[in-house]
């Protein structure tokens, strides 16, 4: 069996653009393969993560799908306005995906999340595009929506991490806390090592990151510098400037949020306010919410289908009784047309009679002589 060229995986490296070799639908069905492997551990094992394997793998493949064709246009019109709204986009997706994970939340959660990601990343950008590397517009889409991403990863990962230890130290160590007010201690000091444990988490991840680059693993932005065919010299360099501005954005976003949560737990006259914490909603995150909208979409769904039963069915009595009255009215317009037809046949033979009746008078009439007026005058009575 032998497929066509197009299809096939290239095999010499200069066959897709610049030197890179281009990936065929063959290709990625093959590597999609593999998740087999998982599906059948999970289900030797009884894991029961195959159901979820699964739309994992569809949700990565379609989301990946629709992300390379809504850059494609933003890569090719090149406008500032049409990248900074896609960026805003990833911004809020992220604040959004960020709030998802902690147990506990309080009100005006993702507002605050949502500035602290504008700020944190917008700051790490600015200074990474425009001073370090120096991109010429600063907005140019093939910077900086890529760096943005990775930035953006991090900086979730980072938020996701410092607001669920937040709120496990809040809710847990509320009497140490609240013992620490008591005796007269401030606000910033009743939580600082709460907010340094949790910051500390936070960067351990980055930390342990940033300590076996280049040993162990190469680095997603090294990688792709390298299959785009870039020299590995100038690739190393760029994975170094996005390893420091990853570094400076998560820390920056952890401690933000962080602080933002206790500031809002333990109010200004230094006193803790557990009450403010409620638990999360099954519908915060971009799952939760990808979740909430399919269900709503399929509730309009089953509604427009049940409206257009009711309408079917509507639509098809206004038709029988519409075509009810129309031989109801043809049955009277017939029966009305016979009386009058039988009217006008009774009419007509009295008209016959009576004309026949005439004539025969008329023809009778003369048979009788006429009498003079003399015979009258003789003949009246004395």
């Amino acid at each position: 069996m032998s497929f066509p060229s197009a299809m096939l995986v290239p095999e010499a490296l200069g066959a897709g653009r610049d030197g890179a070799v281009d990936i065929t639908y063959i290709g990625v069905g093959l590597a999609a393969a593999l998740i087999l492997l998982q599906i059948l551990v999970s289900i030797r094992l009884c894991l029961g993560l195959h159901s979820q394997l699964a739309v994992a793998a569809v949700r990565c493949v379609v989301q990946l799908s629709l992300l390379g064709y809504i850059l494609a246009p933003i890569f090719q019109l090149n406008s500032p306005w049409l990248v900074l709204a896609y960026a805003g986009f990833m911004v809020w997706v992220s604040a959004l995906e960020a709030i998802g994970r902690p147990t506990r939340v309080y009100k005006g959660l993702f507002y605050h999340t949502l500035g602290i990601v504008l700020l944190a990343a917008g700051c790490t950008m600015g200074y990474g595009l425009a001073l370090v590397v120096g991109v010429s517009p600063w907005w140019s889409p093939q910077y900086l929506i890529p760096v943005l991403g990775m930035v953006l990863g991090n900086t979730i990962s980072g938020i996701s991490v410092g607001l669920a230890a937040v709120m496990e130290e809040l809710t847990m160590g509320a009497d140490r806390i609240e013992q620490l007010l008591s005796l007269g201690a401030s606000r910033a000091e009743a939580t600082r090592d709460l907010l340094g444990r949790a910051v500390r988490l936070a960067m351990t991840p980055l930390l342990n990151q940033m300590s076996v680059v280049g040993l162990v693993s190469i680095p997603g932005m090294m990688t792709g510098q390298i299959l785009g065919g870039s020299h590995p010299d100038q690739a190393a360099r760029y994975q170094m400037v996005i390893m420091f501005l990853l570094g400076a954005a998560s820390t920056a976003a952890a401690v933000g949020s962080t602080s933002a949560a206790v500031a809002h737990v333990v109010d200004g006259c230094h006193r803790l306010r557990p009450e403010r914490l409620v638990p999360r909603a099954k519908s915060a995150g971009v799952n939760g919410l990808l979740t909430e909208g399919a269900k709503q979409l399929w509730g309009v769904l089953v509604t427009l289908v049940s409206s257009f039963a009711e309408l079917q069915t509507t639509i098809m009595s206004c038709l029988l009784e519409f075509c009810c009255c129309c031989h109801l009215r043809e049955g009277a317009e017939g029966s009305r047309h016979a009386q009058d037809e039988a009217a006008a046949g009774a009419a007509g033979g009295s008209n016959s009679i009576y004309g026949s009746s005439r004539a025969v008078d008329e023809v009778q009439e003369p048979l009788l002589p006429p009498q003079p007026p003399e015979y009258h005058s003789t003949h009246t009575p004395a």
